[in-house]
């Protein structure tokens, strides 16, 4: 290469590193907004972002405070300072008594990330398409749905429902029936109450601890652990995870396990079950644990299967 050639080259770099630096900040908060809403008693919120991330905590009973972060992506070039303007100005939320709808903003050059701080009985929809959401403290219905953002969640009270189609999903002391939904990514919830827990993964992992009722998951190809007391009907399926159960040691119930490819190692006492005998194998289990109860069924196409 010639001394130009490489002096170039090495301009072109620096030049690409300085713009890789700047462009994160180009497209910083262009503009904010604060709004306060008084309400009296339970409320009913809705938000919605193309982009934007969304945070809801819970705060004070008796108003919503809503702080916005406007983004923009064409800072560099001169913005759309009209539209960030306008979104300050008349920021998209509205009110009817104690229901509150944040909606899409309608210039697509920008976006909203939210801070909102609500009374602790709150109901909550949210819909991202590539935003994150993070909702903790609140008792009412929660009900999140991200294209590939993540939803994080804790000390959550209610019905419970998470949909992502490339996030993860991660929630922590979760009281009541859960359900969580995600195409590619991860899904990690923590019960703290009784319900049931139903989650289902495309190709990501499982991880349900603290479960105090029945038990649902479906991974096409990822590991799935479980943790706690079977009050209703287990049903574990995995293409070609792994699938770990730990069950207290006292709790009585009803074992069918099986896989196609692994091994079955269970550590409880499996009694009779089937035409006076036991039925078991080094890929499948089945049988009745201290006289039986509430049923675990488990399959996996590839994977090994242990129950603790």
């Amino acid at each position: 290469m010639s001394l130009r050639l490489l002096v170039f080259a090495r301009t072109a770099s620096v030049v690409a590193a300085m713009l890789a630096s700047t462009l994160p900040s180009l497209a910083s908060v262009a503009g904010t907004f604060d709004k306060t809403l008084q309400v009296n008693g339970p409320v009913d919120l809705e938000v919605l972002s193309r982009s934007g991330d969304i945070v809801i905590r819970s705060g004070g009973a008796g108003s919503v405070t809503i702080h916005g972060k406007i983004h923009s992506g064409n800072l560099w070039f001169g913005g759309h300072s009209s539209d960030v303007q306008q979104i300050q100005n008349n920021p998209p939320i509205r009110q009817s008594g104690n229901s509150i709808r944040i909606d899409y903003v309608n210039a697509s050059n920008l976006s909203v990330d939210y801070e909102i701080t609500v009374p602790e009985d709150t109901t909550v929809r949210g819909h991202t398409g590539s935003g994150n959401q993070t909702v903790e403290g609140l008792k009412g219905n929660i009900d999140l749905e991200s294209g590939s953002g993540d939803l994080t969640l804790a000390r959550l009270r209610g019905e419970l429902h998470f949909q992502t189609g490339s996030g993860n999903v991660r929630g922590r002391e979760l009281a009541g029936p859960a359900r969580a939904r995600a195409g590619s990514g991860d899904i990690d919830l923590e019960e703290v109450g009784e319900g049931d827990v139903e989650i289902r993964t495309g190709s990501g992992n499982i991880t349900a601890k603290g479960i105090n009722g029945g038990f649902h998951a479906e991974a096409g190809s990822g590991d799935i652990r479980g943790q706690g007391t079977p009050k209703n009907l287990w049903s574990v399926r995995t293409g070609s995870g792994n699938v770990n159960l730990q069950v207290p040691q006292e709790v009585a119930f009803d074992v069918d396990v099986s896989s196609s490819s692994g091994t079955v190692t269970m550590n409880h006492p499996v009694t009779t079950t089937i035409q006076g005998r036991v039925q078991e194998s080094r890929k499948s289990v089945v049988g009745k644990v201290r006289g039986g109860g509430p049923m675990i069924s488990v399959h996996t196409g590839s994977g090994d299967i242990q129950v603790d």
